[in-house]
């Protein structure tokens, strides 16, 4: 059915941006043209291509996981942890190739920078084949999404919303979250992200944890 379909889409192009070395050979490829024809030409294929810093820092920053039934894909979640340092790199990449005003530049990279400075901040996309349970946000909802840290104390979102960015803002920042999914951002306490006094022997720093009728997907980091 359509369903079914549209999943194997969605699978076929998460593994194309996943690939990190067919990503990586057409980032040095197109590096080592413009690098032939001078600093000038570099500095227009970062700010029209995006600069490869942004690309490799994201790329470092995301997790995913796919939860199938046999051949079926029940649901597909992949989070960008928004650090610091996560953070820094969009501030520059927004500034240097997005084309949008100054006061909406400065309206978006204040508002990121200062929620992930007050919060522990994701960037979650969720495919799931019945859109009308891509529904996160919504006070019913049948998903539970806690962050786990490696004390083992989890956290509840301090909030879930549908994400700000426009889509192709989302397509130029986040190209795994593609046609079928929904763009989240989430925010759970401060707390969540300092270090555990008593960490558990092995556990990652930090878990993301969704669970639901459709199963369950954990991702970490170290």
């Amino acid at each position: 059915g359509a369903a079914h379909r549209r999943s194997r889409c969605v699978r076929l192009f998460a593994r194309r941006y996943t690939s990190r070395a067919s990503w990586v050979a057409a980032v040095l490829a197109l590096a080592a043209i413009a690098a032939g024809c001078g600093p000038r030409s570099v500095a227009l294929y970062e700010k029209v291509m995006g600069s490869p810093s942004y690309g490799r820092v994201t790329e470092s920053a995301t997790r995913t996981r796919e939860v199938h039934d046999g051949l079926d894909t029940r649901f597909i979640l992949s989070a960008t942890w928004l650090s610091g340092p996560w953070v820094s790199a969009f501030a520059e990449e927004y500034s240097n190739i997005y084309y949008l005003d100054a006061a909406r530049r400065e309206q978006v990279i204040s508002r990121w920078r200062g929620e992930s400075e007050m919060y522990v901040r994701f960037f979650v996309a969720l495919y799931v084949p019945e859109e009308k349970g891509n529904d996160l946000e919504k006070p019913g909802t049948l998903w539970s999404l806690r962050l786990v840290r490696a004390d083992e104390k989890d956290f509840e979102p301090v909030y879930i919303r549908k994400s700000s960015l426009r889509p192709e803002e989302i397509s130029r920042f986040f190209p795994y979250s593609g046609t079928w999914y929904r763009a989240y951002e989430v925010a759970f306490p401060r707390e969540a992200g300092e270090p555990a006094v008593l960490p558990r022997a092995g556990s990652p720093r930090l878990k993301l944890v969704l669970s639901g009728v459709e199963g369950r997907a954990v991702l970490a980091w170290q």
